[in-house]
């Protein structure tokens, strides 16, 4: 037969007792310091459930999307024409400063080419913020615009219907 799976009543003497506050107070503490490996993952979430690995990307495989129609339509970009000649001028002047002063000239044209990266990544940036906030004010001038018309068309509706209102005591007062 099989074995008997009930504890023994020795021990269910034991278990029987409420535990101890130091015991409770150890059991919250280990659960407490139980935190996941990552506290912003989803249960479940980063199971790959088609049954398939997930491909590792190589730098090669991302030059391949590179096409030849990206750099010929590069200008036509928000803030690239901007932020391109704002860095040709910086390069330029930071360059030809260089230059003059007597710095060799590979260290010249060195800072030359940092400062046109530098500028034109700055002066890119801050247009584009530009562009955010414009963009923002636009949403809220057609928010208000939107509020206006409806307020607009309240008030109209309003002495439309005392219009009517006073149409029809006239109307009733001649009868």
């Amino acid at each position: 037969m099989a074995a008997d799976t009930r504890e023994d009543s020795s021990q269910q003497s034991t278990s029987a007792r409420p535990p101890s506050s130091s015991s409770i107070r150890d059991d919250s503490q280990e659960k407490l310091s139980a935190a996941p490996e990552n506290a912003n993952a989803l249960p479940g979430g980063a199971i790959n459930t088609a049954g398939g690995k997930v491909r590792k990307l190589t730098i090669m495989e991302a030059l391949k999307t590179i096409q030849l129609q990206d750099f010929n339509d590069f200008y036509k970009k928000p803030c690239a024409r901007d932020a391109l000649l704002a860095g040709i001028g910086a390069g330029f002047g930071i360059g030809g400063l260089r230059g003059i002063m007597g710095v060799p000239a590979l260290k010249a044209c060195s800072w030359a080419v940092g400062t046109f990266c530098f500028g034109s990544f700055v002066v890119h940036e801050f247009c584009q913020r530009k562009r955010q906030l414009e963009i923002q004010g636009l949403k809220r001038a057609v928010q208000v615009i939107d509020r206006k018309k409806a307020e607009r068309q309240e008030s109209v509706d309003r002495t439309e219907m005392t219009n009517q209102r006073t149409e029809a005591g006239v109307e009733s007062a001649k009868n």
